[in-house]
């Protein structure tokens, strides 16, 4: 099913190209969609040039599919650009109360299965931040032939927990205001690296406007127990999942791009090193002057070392 979208957003997404001198050969709004996956309906974006080969996007946990929507102005004329909402964030359904304590990475992973399924491509490249990150690299360890590329965004086995719990800490300080103008004031001193236009552009397509004010379209809800989980377990699962994922990498068979901001606060440096050593066909590339956020703090260098890396391959 297509939908248009809520507000005609093109103005703003022009202004904001135009100051972060982005040089867009043209502004292209994107197809909105949504579908019915499993029990929860899904919103993606769909960038055009179906003929093109695929890349579908998976963005981070906080985000939404208009992460991408900068860098995807570069790339729109040279790959099939499809962005999904994830569970719980953008204009994507939450998780039902009965299983919001279930494992999320889990659900999300099971969701981009079924999400690839309903597009129903015979090869597709993935690009993966950090969340979604972690959906992208178990489906390509699970699907090898379905897999042409993977670009690994900010993400790894192993996650530094500053990040996580800057952001948590962000979300929770700016739960509801009551002005937007409040959200973009905190939003530049929370990433000072990014210009105030391209965080206004992105802050429109992650709030909405309520009674009480201003507040997040992600799903508020802790995805555990919190503080009812002991230290100690909390500790054997996140060891758990990351061998689990060491695993699924050195599974990965597809060639594979390793992007981290320089001033990453989740992917540590070592690590991203260890990734390229144990992995069948991957190397590194480290982003000047981005955080983990590298689509929306540089995205004409994301979309520049994704493209020459998407390019190579042979067709």
């Amino acid at each position: 099913m297509t939908t248009g979208p809520a507000v005609d957003y093109r103005e703003r997404m022009r202004g904001c190209a135009e100051a972060i001198e982005l040089g867009a050969p043209a502004i292209v709004v994107p197809a909105d969609h949504v579908v019915m996956l499993g029990d929860l309906q899904f919103h993606y974006l769909d960038w055009g040039n179906a003929h093109l080969p695929h890349l579908i996007l998976l963005h981070g946990g906080g985000l939404t599919a208009h992460t991408w929507d900068m860098a995807a102005l570069l790339l729109l004329d040279r790959y099939h650009l499809v962005a999904l909402d994830l569970r719980g964030h953008g204009d994507t359904d939450w998780t039902p109360d009965e299983h919001i304590h279930d494992e999320l990475n889990d659900l999300m992973y099971g969701d981009v299965q079924l999400f690839l399924d309903h597009l129903g491509y015979e090869r597709v490249s993935l690009a993966g931040m950090s969340l979604g990150g972690v959906a992208a690299i178990r489906y390509a360890a699970e699907h090898p032939v379905g897999v042409e590329a993977l670009v690994m965004v900010d993400v790894g086995p192993e996650s530094m927990r500053e990040a996580g719990q800057a952001t948590q800490a962000f979300h929770h300080e700016t739960d509801i205001l009551e002005r937007f103008e409040d959200f973009l004031d905190r939003a530049v001193k929370f990433n000072p690296l990014r210009k105030r236009e391209h965080i206004e552009y992105s802050l429109t397509h992650s709030l909405k406007e309520t009674p009480e004010g201003w507040t997040w379209k992600q799903d508020p809800r802790p995805r555990d127990n919190g503080a009812l989980v002991p230290e100690t377990e909390r500790i054997a699962s996140s060891e758990r999942r990351a061998a689990e994922l060491w695993t699924a990498v050195r599974a990965i068979t597809a060639p594979t791009l390793v992007l981290r901001g320089e001033h990453s606060r989740g992917l540590a440096p070592d690590v991203a090193e260890r990734l390229v050593q144990e992995m069948k066909d991957a190397h590194l590339v480290t982003v000047a002057g981005a955080t983990g956020y590298i689509p929306g703090d540089r995205p004409k260098d994301f979309a520049r070392e994704v493209d020459a890396f998407l390019s190579a391959l042979p067709r």
